[in-house]
């Protein structure tokens, strides 16, 4: 494991030695190194390639590559305070792209590409990390993207790490495992219409990233193509425009999830959306259940829409409402109060909550107020005294059962009438 230098103004031997003979390219830095190499690039580098820049670490999963901006001037090699954020790698000319390849960290490093794609993890079971980094694209085509290739057993991760984008109609596409943390003002320059693209497989986490710079007419979750499968996506924590779209509506069932937790615009903490192919539930806090779940100060219920694709058979889910059980061997009910314009019938909206209904094991038990049956007739749901804001028509869901063991009993309320409106209190009382 050894310790290169890269300096574009380097004027020595360009063996990677020193500073005074360091590589003045990243690639070539690459091309001579071995998996597990450190090398260290100079806050002062600005490399200009007319031509594509293919950063083909050799870095692997066990042996990553480390790529570390530093002052040339501080300590040989570098200690902590010598860390910086501004060495560039730029491409120019038409359709020069950059390529990464090879499991490498990379820290405060700005990649501009000047007219085409940036290509993270170009093959397949390969980690890479960009920590205090910013990838850009100044120019190039409307299809041009930051994404990845689609290899099998890709992670991405992007830490403090900023985009930019040179056309409304470029986007982060990627179809692996990727993660975007703590970043502040992520979005720079041009803002796409839709964010990011998801590829079959996809699996996008955000958190505690600010992209409020996405306003009105601009979406955070773009519609995949019509062939994508097993895609999902999770927003938590994350700063947001009063005026953006979360998310496109899915266009089939498995194409993509998406949950977004306390995520939005204001100094609030309650925020939450759920997207489905079957409908999607955000939060409310006019029409509430009074002494119903809350935050601590602001009274929540679960705002449920179901779209024409939700049916009794493949309904709408909204997350678990989870609680505590210490009753064992004797029965319990657990009871979720709801509200909608009239009280449904058992085949339209419904609740089912698993319990641990084995002494021996802990697998799960299942019940459920749904009628029985595909041909039992359907019964109205029944009718509850509690008070609620609106003028709506209240009602409970319920259930008995008989725990065999103490734990969380969770509490999925499911929707199953298409083009309907339900809230949901999204706490659950046991008695």
């Amino acid at each position: 494991m050894t310790i290169r230098y890269i300096r574009s103004a380097a004027s020595g031997s360009a063996n990677g030695t020193s500073w005074a003979n360091a590589y003045t390219t990243i690639s070539a830095a690459f091309s001579a190194g071995n998996a597990g190499d450190t090398y260290y690039i100079s806050e002062d580098h600005a490399e200009s390639t007319a031509g594509n820049v293919p950063p083909n670490s050799k870095g692997t999963l066990a042996n990553p590559t480390l790529c570390i901006c530093a002052d040339h001037t501080g300590s040989v090699p570098p200690v902590v305070a010598d860390l910086r954020k501004t060495a560039q790698v730029n491409t120019t000319g038409f359709s020069n792209a950059i390529f990464f390849n090879g499991s490498t960290v990379y820290y405060g490093i700005i990649f501009t590409s000047g007219s085409a794609s940036i290509t993270l993890a170009s093959s397949s079971a390969i980690a890479q990390k960009f920590d205090n980094c910013s990838l850009r694209i100044a120019g190039g085509n409307s299809g041009d993207s930051i994404g990845t290739s689609g290899g099998v057993g890709q992670r991405i991760e992007l830490l403090n790490t900023t985009v930019s984008f040179s056309s409304v109609f470029q986007t982060i596409n990627t179809g692996c495992d990727f993660s975007w943390r703590d970043t502040p003002s992520a979005l720079l320059n041009t803002i796409p219409n839709s964010l990011f693209t998801l590829a079959s497989g996809g699996k996008l986490k955000c958190q505690g990233v600010d992209l409020s710079a996405a306003g009105s007419g601009k979406t955070i979750i773009g519609t995949p193509a019509s062939n994508t499968t097993g895609a999902t996506v999770e927003l938590i924590d994350c700063k947001t425009n009063a005026a953006v779209t979360i998310a496109a509506t899915p266009q089939s069932h498995g194409q993509i999830e998406i949950d977004a937790m306390r995520v939005g615009s204001s100094g609030v903490n309650y925020n939450q959306y759920r997207g489905r192919y079957t409908g999607s539930l955000i939060e409310e806090t006019t029409i509430v259940h009074t002494g119903g779940a809350s935050n601590g100060t602001t009274p929540i219920s679960w705002k449920i829409v179901t779209t024409a694709n939700a049916t009794w058979h493949f309904p709408f889910e909204a997350p678990p409402i989870a609680i505590w059980n210490d009753t064992t061997g004797s029965p319990v009910t657990a009871t979720v109060e709801c509200r909608a314009a009239a009280i449904p019938n058992d085949d339209e909206l419904w609740l089912e909550v698993e319990y641990l209904g084995d002494a021996s094991s802990p697998q799960g038990s299942f019940v459920s107020d749904v009628k029985a049956t595909l041909l039992t007739a359907a019964a109205a749901q029944t009718s509850s005294s509690e008070s609620w804001g609106g003028s709506t028509a209240s009602f409970k869901l319920d259930v008995t059962f008989t725990p065999q063991q103490k734990g969380w009993v969770l509490a999925r309320v499911k929707a199953g009438k298409a083009s309907a409106t339900f809230y949901v209190d999204p706490k659950v009382t046991l008695t």
